[in-house]
């Protein structure tokens, strides 16, 4: 697995939001670490975190800071795991009525519910 993808800076136009739900694991140098996001700069469909860090050096005892591309995949949410799917339905008449898609390992499930309008669908559970 590639390392989370450090920027120098943000670009020009891009909108700031405070972080919610801050604490995150980043994988810097090699390893994860523990890190907490201070706030986002969104640049049309680009996330970057400002954000703080655990040092890969043993005997530094404060944090490195770092601005970072997020892709997901390199820094993910501690506490809570957070699932994302990208799905992709072909068009066209010969296309298949089911698409089966697999969860990692997210910490969620999917079980089925019955609501009385509208039938048994698949839920989504964390």
């Amino acid at each position: 697995m590639h390392d989370a993808r450090p920027l120098d800076h943000y670009p020009s136009g891009s909108h700031r939001i405070e972080a919610r739900d801050a604490w995150v694991w980043i994988r810097h140098k090699g390893a994860w670490r523990k890190g907490a996001i201070h706030c986002w700069y969104v640049h049309g469909d680009t996330w970057m975190a400002w954000m703080q860090h655990e040092d890969p050096t043993p005997d530094v005892p404060w944090s490195a800071w770092g601005l970072y591309l997020y892709d997901g995949v390199t820094i993910r949410r501690r506490h809570t795991p957070a699932a994302t799917a990208h799905v992709e339905i072909p068009p066209g008449p010969d296309a298949p009525d089911r698409i089966t898609a697999r969860l990692r390992d997210t910490g969620y499930r999917v079980e089925p519910w019955h609501h009385p309008a509208c039938g048994t669908r698949a839920l989504l559970i964390g």
